[in-house]
């Protein structure tokens, strides 16, 4: 069964269903990570099975070579899949660890079902989907640390720290909420054509700021505290930049000053308040060092050293995919308390792709995140900011988190860098500002 879909001054196209159910699929796969796991594994299968019925994907095969990101993500699933054949790990630990990078093939995936005309409303409709997604988490936890509800698979799971998780735990739902602040800010500032109504520009104004005291406040993920300080940061250096007219420059330079008064006590709070746990993070790593006792920050720093003493001894490729557990209880044999923990990975990706991969690994997703970064000069401005505050906040918490690996974060890269970037495109050989 086909639809007709036409665009005024251009020819009628026809499209499939079963490309338009592709297109449906992967907003609801994107709408779903901050909600739930299963939902996000449905929608995908759904986004394979259609995209696979789907004629106008079978047609744009070739084309994949013209998307760089689609190709540095592809050859890097290819390398994981190929240290199989000299990993350290059993085979069925291996295999199990290549799956978890599958998400990387979503990338082409997306490119052939969104490339092409009459996809841009399904990239508005994937940005305003995560947004309700995320701001309906927010308020979820806001109700539940609270004591008004009690919802969520998460909440309540580890004590008094937990109580106000819902869907994720305070790492994951952490960079999500510090995201959400980037988001709201970039959708009131594209609502500033004279039609829009500066009402609903205040409230996603107020919608980041309800984020940012959340991230700070309520979850208190470490990752996300320190992504909702740098994303305040770059706000505050974007409006420093942006002073124009004397009258406006000093309305502009005032609230800017305001805002760094602001960030300057956020950041003070976060670091020396006994309610942080950033402020914990220097305590952890002495608990440990002094007394080898098991604290989050400690046993990180645990990772990392014998990470950085498996790639100097196999600098170039590695050990192979899923070879980090093996090698590190290699390494911690016969010690204790805090030096004898455990992990399947470093919790940081770029020594992740380091132990497994070595140089190559760690040079194949930089590439992977470079070529995204440079391939965004082809999408319109909203597109493009969106994709880069996530870049952002991706590429500083991946050297405390191994966020690629990990499902929520990983695949929130994917979906939303893969939708936006494919079908939020500008047309050729004109210039997004």
């Amino acid at each position: 069964m086909q639809t007709t879909l036409s665009d005024p001054g251009r020819p009628m196209r026809v499209q499939s269903w079963p490309l338009l159910l592709a297109r449906c699929s992967a907003v609801l796969a994107l709408a779903a990570v901050p909600i739930s796991t299963a939902g996000v594994n449905l929608a995908s299968a759904l986004l394979l099975l259609f995209a696979a019925c789907s004629p106008e994907a079978w047609r744009g095969l070739r084309k994949i070579r013209t998307t760089p990101t689609s190709i540095a993500a592809i050859v890097l699933f290819a390398v994981l899949a190929l240290s199989l054949l000299y990993t350290t790990a059993g085979m069925n630990e291996a295999v199990n660890f290549l799956l978890k990078y599958r998400k990387l093939l979503i990338f082409p995936v997306l490119f052939l079902v969104l490339r092409g005309e009459g996809s841009a409303k399904w990239g508005c409709a994937a940005i305003w989907a995560l947004f309700a997604a995320l701001t309906l988490s927010m308020l979820l936890t806001y109700t539940n640390a609270f004591g008004w509800t009690s919802l969520g698979p998460m909440h309540d799971t580890q004590g008094p720290m937990s109580k106000p998780w819902v869907f994720k735990d305070h790492i994951s739902g952490g960079l999500m909420m510090a995201f959400l602040i980037w988001l709201s800010v970039a959708l009131g500032q594209s609502m500033t054509k004279p039609a829009s109504r500066p009402i609903w520009r205040w409230l996603l104004y107020l919608n980041a700021l309800l984020a940012l005291v959340n991230v700070l406040f309520v979850l208190q993920g470490r990752t996300g505290q320190v992504v909702a300080l740098l994303y305040v940061a770059v706000f505050v250096v974007w409006q420093l930049l942006h002073l124009r007219s004397a009258r406006a420059g000093r309305i502009r330079l005032v609230a800017t000053l305001a805002c760094v008064v602001a960030c300057v006590g956020l950041a003070y709070f976060a670091f020396t308040s006994k309610e942080s746990r950033l402020a914990d993070t220097t305590q952890e790593i002495t608990s440990y060092e002094d007394s080898n006792q098991v604290t989050s920050a400690g046993v990180r720093l645990e990772f990392y050293r014998r990470s950085v003493d498996l790639f100097a001894h196999r600098p170039v490729a590695g050990y192979g995919v899923g070879s980090v557990l093996p090698e590190f209880e290699r390494l911690a044999k016969n010690q204790t308390g805090g030096r004898a923990v455990m992990a399947g990975n470093p919790h940081n990706e770029f020594l992740l792709m380091g132990v497994q991969l070595g140089v190559i690994g760690i040079a194949l997703f930089l590439w992977l995140l470079v070529a995204l970064y440079r391939e965004c000069r082809h999408v319109d401005p909203l597109a493009r900011n969106v994709i880069y505050g996530y870049l952002l906040a991706f590429f500083a918490g991946c050297f405390a988190n191994s966020l690629l690996l990990n499902f929520t974060e990983g695949s929130l890269f994917v979906l939303l860098s893969g939708i936006l970037l494919y079908s939020r495109r500008v047309k050729p050989g004109a210039i997004a500002r």
